[in-house]
């Protein structure tokens, strides 16, 4: 008789992302007759080991584990800073354990990113003693998905399109004086290692006293993700710049981007064990096309009639080819067209980019829904 599947998630389990995803596991299986082993083990548990497992008794037995990103949980956050500070050995003197929660601050991103760097490095350490595991994503994987400077030069050195990046400056009169020599029109500076377009500026430095929309707002105590588009100019500009560049991060050319009704839009091809299973089209008014910052899901039918076919299957080969760069079950990968279809370009590719409740396809599935059934089917556990 086979054995009952064997899950292993590290999450927060509180968080929607596992929330969502738990169900459809149990339901998946259940319609099976089966009862799957469902082990949770928090980030709160692995990140303050480094991503060391031994003495987790979870990790002992075969199991498939799903790392869920370790995002919006503000204890976590905490303890990914002190990470950061071991990983780097920075001593910003601050006590991360009594740090208040404030909503929507951009709490030092690029050492949040070097804490979880640093834990993912471990995990693959543990991983590697473990060939019982069968982790849905190496580690290591996810730590370069996040890194976008890096996704970037991986996918060029692929031969996959992707918009020509700016040498990191060190200062915002550095930045704007490259956008210049470039002749950029219009340029995306995006925090390297953020997510959900936190941390963007959009900025165009060609004008006579450039600008910039963005994401991010400044208060007294320091910078905000906001869901409403500021515009910043002269001294805020270079504040904002100078925040951005503090933390580190990519700069892109912008690209005239394709529309749809008279909207801007890109794609996010969801990628499962190679094989594109989801693509929704995100239409905006606005130079980011994010659902939070007013963007809009189009209807699939008539915005994929919009796209000529010869272009929209060369894309979509770029884009497993970008997914396949990864040892990753899942990859989010975004793509977007040229205004006039002529050429197309990969962002990004994400490591979490599955989350898209209440999307189904053809079939009636959801994302998650496929991707579980995907991976059964890739790992032999469905019976027959």
């Amino acid at each position: 008789m086979r054995p009952a599947p064997h899950y292993i998630a590290i999450v927060n389990p509180d968080g929607k992302r596992w929330q969502t995803y738990a169900p459809e596991l149990l339901t998946f299986w259940r319609e099976r007759g089966i009862e799957p082993e469902i082990e949770i083990v928090p980030w709160r548990e692995v990140v303050p080991r480094d991503g060391d497992l031994d003495g987790l008794a979870a990790f002992d037995r075969p199991a498939l584990v799903r790392m869920e990103s370790p995002g919006r949980d503000f204890e976590v956050t905490k303890l990914l800073l002190q990470a950061g500070e071991r990983a780097t050995g920075e001593t910003s003197g601050i006590d991360w354990n009594t740090h208040a929660f404030q909503k929507g601050r951009l709490l030092r991103p690029g050492l949040f990113y070097e804490g979880f760097r640093h834990v993912l490095l471990g995990l693959r350490r543990s991983f590697d003693r473990r060939p019982h595991l069968k982790p849905l994503a190496c580690p290591l994987a996810i730590a370069e998905m996040f890194d976008k400077n890096a996704t970037c030069d991986r996918l060029t050195a692929a031969g996959i399109p992707c918009p020509p990046t700016l040498p990191a400056p060190n200062t915002p009169e550095e930045l704007l004086a490259e956008l210049r020599r470039r002749h950029f029109g219009a340029a995306y500076v995006k925090l390297n290692t953020g997510s959900s377009a936190s941390g963007i500026a959009v900025v165009y430095a060609l004008d006579e006293s450039p600008w910039a929309v963005s994401s991010v707002v400044r208060l007294d105590d320091g910078f905000y993700s906001t869901r409403r588009l500021c515009r910043h100019s002269g001294a805020e500009l270079h504040a904002l710049l100078g925040f951005l560049i503090g933390e580190g991060v990519c700069g892109q050319r912008g690209i005239c981007m394709a529309q749809i009704d008279g909207q801007n839009f890109d794609v996010r091809v969801v990628v499962l064990h190679g094989r594109p299973a989801f693509t929704i089209f995100r239409l905006s008014s606005q130079p980011m096309t994010n659902l939070h910052l007013g963007g809009r899901r189009g209807e699939w039918a008539r915005c994929r009639a919009a796209v000529p076919t010869r272009a929209w299957l060369d894309a979509l080969d770029h884009c497993i080819e970008a997914a396949r760069l990864y040892p990753s079950a899942t990859a989010g990968v975004d793509l977007l067209f040229e205004s006039g279809y002529v050429r197309h370009y990969v962002l990004e590719v994400n490591a979490f980019g599955d989350f898209f409740p209440g999307l189904v396809d053809a079939q009636g599935r959801t994302v998650h829904r496929a991707e579980i059934e995907a991976t059964a089917k890739r790992y032999g556990l469905l019976p027959g």
